[in-house]
């Protein structure tokens, strides 16, 4: 449980950073989008899965990029993501110790989550003091 008291900790100074999304490279098919989330005071989160709630309702997934959905183009769910979070701040972070999520609400009314679904290392968080967490961790 030390562990898990620790990520809490650190999550809150999360608090008022802004972000910069960054395309991971790592899946060519279309419903992956692996991202980075680079956090202004150092902190870097890397997940394979993700959704972006917006007033309160979901707006764009992992699960969405490059999905067509009958559009007149693919989505380009990184694209998106970046654009939303581009002038925003954190006004809280924390982890959901029942499902392992990252959680992080923004000044904007949106809703970031870093999905943990599996035993396996969905995502990664480092903060600037060199520690981490491993989503894997995080039970």
């Amino acid at each position: 449980m030390a562990a898990v008291s620790a990520l809490h900790e650190k999550l809150l100074k999360l608090k008022n950073c802004g972000v910069q999304v960054l395309d991971n490279h790592s899946y060519p098919e279309a419903g992956m989008a692996s991202v980075s989330i680079m956090f202004t005071d150092g902190t870097k989160l890397s997940t394979d899965y993700w959704r972006l709630s917006k007033d309160g309702k979901a707006h764009i997934s992992s699960f969405d990029h490059k999905q067509q959905y009958g559009l007149p183009a693919p989505i380009n769910a990184i694209g998106m993501l970046e654009a939303e979070l581009q002038n925003a701040k954190v006004t809280e972070a924390k982890h959901d110790i029942e499902s392992g999520d990252l959680l992080f609400f923004f000044s904007n009314n949106i809703k970031f989550q870093a999905l943990n679904f599996t035993s396996y290392e969905i995502w990664v968080i480092i903060f600037p003091d060199g520690t981490g967490q491993y989503s894997n961790y995080t039970k």
